[in-house]
């Protein structure tokens, strides 16, 4: 099933439910929404702070196939309000895309979060069923009407598979 088929079922199917992600337009987000594991790794990256124009801001899902609970959060930098993603890891260091730092999807890194939504594919869902490289959760990451893709761990690294 093709990746757009997935995201229009959700949108007709699921909303108001807190399932679908938009751009809100506003960047502050209540921290009684954020967990203790959360606000640890951020403490480990001092220039980024959270950044709430996506809803949601967070996404949580084992990205590295270890058993326990990663994180994906929408980031700015402090300083000049660049924008990105980091992925805390349950065990292990922080990763960062965007926000200054390099990216795995093809476009470079102007500032701007470039996708419009992001949700969560777990691991062995049928729509990873086509991608036999893709062993754990990952995220997917859609630009309106341009396509989008997933972002997913190999086992050593961060990489892309584009969507169309």
């Amino acid at each position: 099933m093709n990746l757009r088929y997935l995201i229009l079922a959700f949108a007709i199917l699921l909303p108001g439910t807190g399932v679908s992600s938009q751009t809100t337009g506003h960047s502050e987000v209540n921290p009684y929404n954020v967990s203790d594991e959360l606000r640890a790794c951020l403490r480990t990256k001092p220039e980024l702070e959270i950044d709430g124009r996506v809803n949601p801001f967070y996404i949580s899902g084992d990205f590295d196939g270890d058993g326990f609970t990663d994180s994906a959060v929408q980031v700015k930098t402090r300083k000049d309000q660049r924008q990105g993603m980091l992925i805390c890891f349950a065990k292990g260091n922080p990763v960062l895309f965007g926000a200054g730092a390099a990216v795995v999807w093809p476009q470079e890194d102007d500032g701007k979060w470039p996708f419009d939504f992001w949700m969560l594919i777990r691991k062995g869902s049928k729509h990873l069923s086509i991608y036999p490289q893709i062993k754990f959760d990952t995220l997917a990451l859609i630009k309106g009407d341009e396509g989008g893709g997933l972002v997913y761990w190999d086992g050593q690294r961060f990489r892309w598979q584009q969507q169309e």
